[in-house]
């Protein structure tokens, strides 16, 4: 069985990756090892840049109405300074994000890479990947009980940061500087929250971080996260520092002194920074987490991961000019440095800043500075949700 390309994993990465092949004519299957809807542990907000491409893909009357929106973010939690601010207005991005859980935003996207024409398979675990002469050229599956093999010209990997295919084929980097681990809850009961996103570096857990995302009025996705080299060092119990995080911070715990937790702790492995992976081989290209593309600073990655398929689908298609049909190989044409180029001086300073940052000798002073400058809190917020001009 062939295909022109397929893509493993059908979060949005893959969803995205095989949208924008389908829907330019490419003979596109979509894996994925679960059947949709599913969950996945995420903060669930989309930030405006990915809000730009969900709309791109024609999904705006979907969103809207259905699920909540936010406008702006607060960071509390290192002395007494509050930064508030809404999303600073720009041309290119929407003034607003939402707040959609992943059981619901990957079912939308797996659907509407299908509406685009591209064949899908849920329930297709993906065991591994066909190698040719140290070339990438197809995938080993199990579907329904049978073991398949599908080649084609190229294989995209939307596998995770646990990335089956990329594990297989040596691209995994696991550096503790770019790799970080998140805890996630849902809360009913929550009080005082409204429409932007709460972000706390509490000094009761340093050098973590923690947040507070409006899913409706009164439920919330609350999580914890640090980086791995700060979790080794400090030997850091990401538990504990839940724990202590809802119950005895100054700031973030009377807001859920009443509330009641509604689904049970889950972890997540974040690749950041576009360091934790190689992202391609000849044949392969990885996206989305397995191409280590989550933002070093926030732990956003689902505008990375849409960003990513798109640039990956228009990589692909550029490889049918050769006259060769659908092909990658790196040293001809290769895929890193493109993201190099547009998210590498980005992820840079990202990386410097929560390696010197992060630290409530810094923080505490640098939220009193923005807080009572309007300029340079839109230029926190902007910085944050990497939005240019």
């Amino acid at each position: 069985m062939r295909f022109d390309v397929v893509v493993v994993g059908a979060g949005p990465a893959g969803s995205a990756t095989a949208y924008n092949l389908a829907t330019r004519g490419v003979n596109v299957v979509l894996m994925d090892r679960c059947t949709f809807p599913r969950d996945k542990v995420c903060g669930d907000g989309i930030a405006p840049r990915a809000v730009r491409n969900l709309y791109r893909m024609g999904l705006q009357e979907r969103l809207d109405g259905r699920f909540n929106k936010f406008h702006g973010f607060i960071f509390a939690g290192a002395g007494r300074s509050i930064v508030k601010n809404p999303i600073p207005p720009t041309p290119r991005y929407p003034d607003h994000g939402y707040i959609i859980r992943r059981i619901d935003l990957d079912k939308i996207l797996i659907d509407r890479a299908r509406e685009g024409g591209a064949e899908v398979w849920e329930g297709c675990r993906v065991t591994g990947p066909i190698v040719e002469g140290g070339r990438v050229t197809g995938v080993k599956a199990v579907r329904g009980g049978e073991e398949l093999e599908v080649s084609a010209g190229v294989v995209v990997g939307a596998d995770g940061a646990h990335s089956t295919l990329g594990r297989a084929m040596g691209l995994l980097d696991n550096d503790p500087h770019y790799l970080g681990i998140s805890l996630r809850q849902y809360f009913e009961g929550v009080t005082d929250i409204g429409d932007y996103l709460e972000v706390y570096p509490e000094a009761a857990i340093y050098p973590g971080s923690g947040w507070v995302f409006p899913v409706t009025d009164s439920v919330a996705n609350v999580g914890v996260g640090a980086m791995l080299y700060h979790i080794n060092r400090d030997k850091i119990n990401l538990h504990r520092f839940m724990e202590t995080f809802v119950r005895n911070t100054p700031h973030a715990a009377p807001k859920l002194a009443g509330a009641r937790p509604i689904s049970p702790v889950r972890g997540a492995l974040l690749r950041v920074g576009l360091g934790g992976s190689l992202v391609e081989c000849p044949g392969m290209i990885l996206v989305g987490d397995a191409a280590s593309m989550t933002n070093p600073v926030s732990g956003e990655g689902i505008t990375y991961a849409l960003e990513t398929g798109e640039m990956a689908a228009d990589h692909i298609l550029d490889s049918r000019m050769s006259g060769r049909g659908y092909h990658h190989d790196p040293s001809d044409d290769p895929f890193r440095p493109k993201l190099v180029e547009r998210y590498g001086h980005y992820f840079d300073k990202g990386m410097r800043s929560i390696k010197w940052g992060n630290r409530p000798a810094f923080m505490k002073p640098l939220l009193y500075v923005m807080s009572r400058n309007q300029r340079r809190r839109e230029y926190m917020v902007r910085a944050l949700m990497y939005l240019r001009h």
